[in-house]
């Protein structure tokens, strides 16, 4: 299957998951109720799962970085040397 991957196409790698009957009656039924066939379904999940946790690391790198500014006052007078950003600027 191709799908888009930022700016370039790319080939989507098989994931094979093991699931109890009972799981896999949930996500059917459930990827029924959507249209959807369960692969369809699945990846939806764990491509939304996967957004979130890529968005929860950028947070955590943002903390630290805040964190330093806090704890080094040298650090923080860089920054403000290099002034707002561009993008930052209304």
């Amino acid at each position: 299957m191709l799908r888009r991957c930022d700016t370039l196409l790319c080939m989507a790698r098989t994931l094979t998951i093991r699931l109890d009957d009972e799981d896999r009656a949930v996500l059917e039924a459930t990827a029924r109720r959507q249209g959807k066939g369960l692969s369809a379904f699945v990846r939806e999940l764990a491509e939304g799962e996967a957004r979130h946790v890529r968005r929860a690391e950028i947070r955590a790198d943002g903390d630290k970085v805040m964190a330093h500014l806090a704890q080094n006052p040298a650090a923080r007078r860089e920054l403000e040397e290099l002034g707002t950003p561009l993008t930052d600027l209304p």
